[in-house]
């Protein structure tokens, strides 16, 4: 899924517009809605290396489910992807 595809299905089921992959106040917006729910959102950044996880105690980890790395592009794709993610499992326990 592109970055558009991405800010749209935020603005499907968040109600939160992102206008570009700049916007990081739309994207802490869906950081603090997560936090809100019960989530610990994880950013790590460094050269060369972007990682957002996040963890909640109904859940667990998000990418240790998936057993890889959660790298990205950017900071803002990994808050829109876990965002996303976190959704999908609080609705269907399963990701």
């Amino acid at each position: 899924m592109g970055m558009e595809g991405l800010f749209e299905k935020i603005r499907e089921e968040y109600g939160v517009e992102i206008r570009d992959g700049e916007d990081m106040t739309g994207a802490w917006k869906l950081v603090e809605s997560l936090k809100e729910r019960g989530w610990v959102v994880y950013i790590i950044t460094g050269k060369g290396r972007e990682q957002v996880d996040a963890w909640h105690p109904d859940f667990g980890s998000l990418f240790a489910q998936f057993g890889e790395t959660p790298n990205f592009r950017s900071v803002l794709e990994g808050i829109c992807t876990i965002a996303l993610l976190a959704k999908e499992l609080e609705k269907k326990g399963a990701v």
